[in-house]
């Protein structure tokens, strides 16, 4: 009996290396990425991908300020030998490429655990995105879940703007959340996030002191590709707050 799929994430975060950036303006990285990279990444294997999301850092002193996020039906797929065969080279490049010379880039990709959204919130991804990494203290998966689900969705449900909540399984016991919110969110020279978004309870503020590692930052979605309005989890699973 075949295995039931199971929805996924893959996140990649780069940037051009400081040695590097007079050969390869941002601009252009920027260009190669959207025009060229990304399609033939969702290319490679028809229907491993359904759509991918496009951020920039609102922080202009962020080392890897481009980030893309892409949705796999199926985290089985991202194993496929079709995505090792992406080319890493481009006319555009400098020397031609591979790109891999150039930049740095941080990975991240895991299967789908839980979405909650606002009732009133569409399909559609808001325009601003906190992403947040956490690995919490070792052996508290069971009160780090508990926590999760029943004190800081709620604390970052009343906050003004919040839209939707994703949290992926990223392995070695480390967990990554898309907190999407409205452009009224955050003030509008706000470049960074410190820390745990809920900081309501003394649970947020306990988790937060006993964690291993805690990472946030702040994005704006600028451009979509495939099906804007793709679900991280399976259809009809979102829960409603």
């Amino acid at each position: 009996m075949a295995l039931a799929a199971v929805p996924g994430i893959f996140v990649a975060n780069s940037g051009v290396l400081p040695e590097y950036q007079s050969e390869l303006p941002y601009s252009g990285y920027v260009k190669w990425y959207e025009t060229a990279h990304i399609p033939d990444w969702m290319g490679a294997k028809p229907g491993a991908i359904t759509a991918a999301w496009r951020y920039q850092s609102l922080d202009p002193n962020r080392e890897l300020p481009f980030l893309v996020t892409y949705k796999y039906p199926d985290v089985a797929a991202q194993s496929a030998p079709e995505f090792m065969r992406v080319t890493l080279n481009h006319p555009s490049l400098p020397e031609g490429g591979p790109i891999n010379k150039f930049i740095k880039i941080d990975i991240l990709a895991g299967s789908h655990v839980e979405t909650w959204r606002s009732g009133s919130t569409g399909d559609a991804r808001g325009p601003l995105l906190v992403t947040e990494t956490i690995q919490p203290a070792a052996n508290t998966t069971k009160s780090f879940t508990d926590w999760y689900q029943s004190t800081y969705i709620t604390e970052l449900s009343l906050m003004d703007g919040w839209r939707r909540t994703s949290r992926f399984d990223v392995g070695g016991g480390k967990w990554f959340a898309l907190h999407e919110f409205e452009q009224r969110a955050f003030e509008a020279n706000t470049t960074r996030i410190g820390g745990l978004l809920g900081k309501r309870s003394e649970e947020t503020r306990e988790v937060e002191r006993t964690a291993t590692s805690v990472k946030l930052a702040i994005w704006e979605l600028v451009r979509v590709y495939g099906d804007a309005k793709d679900s991280w989890g399976l259809p009809g699973t979102d829960s409603i707050l």
